[in-house]
């Protein structure tokens, strides 16, 4: 769908406002507005009566082509807004007609030809939507894409590669979706295996067979006596298992955020030290999140997509970020609900390395505070055994408060999300027994005995 055009034209000519214009003064000199059809074009600049007739026109010209601009912009982003809503609603020609319409406005957009390439990569168009996707990755200022590589010549030791292809056979044994085109995908085996080799970190990198914490695929920072490792989510919703696409994108994905660990971990620091805040915490990380999904998009672009056109598949272009245009900078603005990425789990994990440092440095009111405002969102965005914890944790604090009675409400209030951790039982058991409920105390040790056999 194109903008809406405007019929009538407007035309504007430069003059000494003798009259009052919009509300300025009189004898000020400003833009004279003529109107016709409804449709008003205003600039207000200042002109000197004395000037020349050719310098007037180079202002007026210049206050024109100010306003054409801004029309165009405003024009272009309305057009990109109908294009997002179609895409939402799964009206691709809808959506290509309104990207179309906001690339030829503002044809150097990154965001504009980027999602009009995923549109026709998603109609199967994927001669135009490569080189779509390409040119959008070459006009998006500062994206790490253009000067991507995916493959190196550095040298790995025989044993690291060794080590890289034994983990890339671990992986796609415990996810069997990933075994589809041996042949035809043996790129990105050969990829992972380098990957994991340490070509890029420097170190070994491990396949984890436990599912993810908190999203579909994750990695653990590497340390001084252990190996970082990546992990994927074999099941999505309902417990349908994870398609060939999905894992290799998330591999993909984590084999290049792992490269940025060293960044998390001083943000991490950072947090225990006190001396970032939790903006600064959550942007910090998603600024290096999605340099990593700046790459994964270019590994998409160079190698995903000739495979699958060349073997007549489908594609989701979101798994590999070809729908994310921000900023590293500037890519938090837009994200503001607490529930979702990035705060969830950022946000979450800034909020309890703060109630962590607040309680070593014995300032327990403040922790207490913090902890809960961190229960009223557990009730709402968090699982059981998050809330469990908070309440765990105020449970501590009471009792170092001298409040021995909230304390076992907390713990309480813990055991009713958690009834089989016997840390909390125990803790429970020594807040009874500064109230003087030895037979209460010494029932909460015997169960956390029986727990800790069980493990």
């Amino acid at each position: 769908m194109s903008p809406t055009p405007i019929k009538k034209q407007a035309f504007i000519e430069p003059c000494i406002a003798d009259e009052p214009f919009h509300g300025q003064k009189t004898g000020k000199p400003g833009w004279n507005s003529r109107v016709c059809g409804g449709t008003t074009i205003i600039g207000c600049i200042g002109i000197n009566r004395n000037l020349p007739a050719t310098a007037i026109l180079i202002v007026c010209l210049s206050g024109m082509i100010g306003t054409t601009a801004r029309l165009a912009a405003d024009q272009s982003e309305e057009a990109y807004e109908r294009g997002q809503a179609a895409l939402r609603q799964g009206k691709l020609d809808e959506a290509l007609a309104a990207y179309d319409a906001a690339c030829k406005l503002r044809p150097r957009e990154a965001k504009f030809v980027g999602m009009r390439a995923v549109v026709l990569l998603k109609k199967g168009d994927y001669p135009r939507g490569i080189a779509g996707l390409k040119e959008a990755i070459r006009l998006h200022p500062g994206d790490v894409g253009p000067k991507y590589r995916p493959r190196s010549d550095k040298p790995l030791a025989p044993e690291a590669i060794k080590h890289g292809r034994e983990q890339v056979r671990r992986m796609i044994r415990d996810r069997p979706p990933m075994a589809q085109y041996p042949k035809e995908a043996g790129f990105l085996r050969t990829f992972a295996a380098r990957k994991f080799a340490g070509e890029s970190l420097g170190t070994l990198i491990d396949w984890d067979p436990a599912p993810p914490l908190h999203s579909d695929a994750e990695h653990v920072a590497p340390t001084a006596h252990e190996h970082g490792n990546i992990v994927l989510e074999l099941y999505g919703p309902r417990r349908r298992q994870r398609s060939f696409e999905e894992l290799w994108a998330g591999a993909i994905y984590e084999l290049h955020n792992i490269n940025y660990s060293k960044h998390y971990v001083d943000f991490h620091r950072r947090a225990a030290a006190g001396n970032v805040t939790r903006r600064q915490f959550v942007a910090g990380i998603v600024k290096y999140e999605v340099l990593a999904a700046q790459e994964t998009r270019a590994f998409y672009a160079e190698l995903y997509l000739p495979f699958v056109e060349k073997n007549k598949l489908s594609t989701d272009p979101s798994l590999w970020f070809a729908e994310w245009w921000e900023q590293p900078d500037e890519a938090l603005h837009g994200l503001t609900d607490e529930s979702q990425y990035p705060w969830n789990p950022y946000g979450r994990q800034y909020d309890w390395i703060s109630v962590k440092r607040l309680f070593r440095l014995k300032e327990y009111r403040k922790t207490v505070t913090l902890l809960e405002r961190m229960c009223l969102e557990s009730e709402d965005f968090f699982d059981h055994g998050d809330h469990a914890l908070v309440h765990l944790w105020l449970g501590r604090c009471r009792l170092r408060l001298d409040e021995p009675k909230k304390a076992v409400e907390e713990f309480s209030a813990s055991l009713q999300l958690d009834p089989h951790d016997p840390e909390t039982y125990r803790a429970r058991a020594t807040a009874q027994r500064k109230l003087g409920e030895k037979e209460k105390a010494d029932a909460d040790l015997k169960r956390a005995e029986a727990l800790e056999k069980e493990e």
